[in-house]
């Protein structure tokens, strides 16, 4: 609905309208900038136009409008799949100059939706790089079979995002084009190799349409291949349920984890022990003083003195010795 602001001063003046209730226009992605999206229509004289100053930077930046003419234009290249929503609304104001009192203005709304372009092409889920290969075996029954499912999504909308599929002729394989489900119609064992590529094609319904080719890779095992394959897997689910080491691995693996934590703890810990002990021995050796010898001198004659020498701290002191005979010393030992 228009807001319509009515001239105050002059009541017998009619106020101005908006050539439409609402301006509900479509422009098709990738248009040229500066486009012309509509006119906005409001009859009077001198009257201007500009974008309501209520609008957000973001229309700002798409459209613009001419002062004089009320052309609404593009600003920018609209991008339907970039776009935070396919469609946008704004507001034209149309302002009249007034001959006394306060000019008379009315506000137009424009609803703009954004026509889809076929411009994306369809991309494959399966096959992907990651994911593009089926095994089969040889001599197993598989006609008519389903033994995959191609996928593919288009970023498009309506018939242009409409993806159906085919798959190279001369296979023994035919594709659902609806649905991607391929199915084995021929006889595997006609092919020659133990591993083919196959081309799959998705394309879209857009006018004109486009077209995405994938490769998906068929692997032929041999019976005995297969039951090797089944009787390996199985010995080995066996032996784990057997022995633990499936469901026990992380287990043994943490309880390793902490004797080796604990054993560099007890290490660390000996090793501060043995070094604090050195250091009170080596203590202990320093607080006891060292005692100083007394030469003892001996005579040619059998006969033994003492120097009289006493060696101390504050020097030496001396004395007078005398000499002990030899016999006497025989007879005290006697004694």
């Amino acid at each position: 609905m228009a807001a319509v602001s009515p001239h105050s001063g002059d009541s017998n003046r009619k106020s101005l309208q908006c050539g439409r209730r609402l301006y509900d226009v479509t422009v098709w992605e990738n248009n040229p900038i500066s486009a012309t999206i509509t006119k906005v229509e409001v009859p009077g004289s001198d009257v201007t136009f500009a974008l309501d100053e209520a609008e957000d930077a973001f229309i700002s930046g798409l459209v613009h409008v001419h002062s004089t003419t009320g052309i609404v234009s593009s600003r920018a290249s609209l991008d339907r799949e970039r776009l935070p929503a396919t469609s946008f609304s704004f507001g034209v104001v149309a302002t009249e100059p007034a001959e006394s009192g306060r000019p008379r203005s009315v506000t137009c709304r424009v609803h703009v939706t954004v026509g889809d372009v076929n411009d994306n092409a369809p991309v494959f889920e399966f096959p992907s790089l990651e994911n593009n290969t089926i095994v089969l075996t040889k001599g197993v029954p598989y006609d008519r079979k389903t033994v995959a499912r191609l996928v593919a999504h288009d970023a498009d909308s309506g018939a242009n995002a409409l993806v159906t599929y085919s798959i190279e002729a001369g296979t023994p394989f035919s594709v659902d084009p609806t649905t991607g489900l391929i199915t084995v119609v021929g006889d595997l064992d006609s092919l020659v190799a133990q591993k083919a590529n196959i081309r799959v094609v998705a394309t879209d319904s857009g006018d004109p349409a486009m077209s995405t080719t994938g490769v998906l890779t068929l692997v032929l095992e041999h019976p005995e291949m297969h039951t090797q394959h089944r009787d390996q897997t199985s010995r080995r689910r066996a032996a784990d349920r057997k022995t633990g080491t499936g469901s026990n691995l992380w287990l043994i693996m943490a309880i390793g984890a902490v004797i080796v934590v604990a054993a560099f703890i007890i290490t660390a810990i000996i090793a501060i022990l043995v070094c604090t002990d050195k250091r009170r021995r080596g203590g202990r050796k320093r607080d006891v003083p060292e005692a100083t010898a007394l030469p003892v001198i001996g005579g040619g004659n059998g006969n033994t003195k003492h120097d009289g020498m006493l060696h101390g701290a504050n020097g030496d002191v001396r004395k007078t010795t005398a000499a002990v005979p030899a016999s006497s010393i025989q007879k005290l030992q006697q004694v």
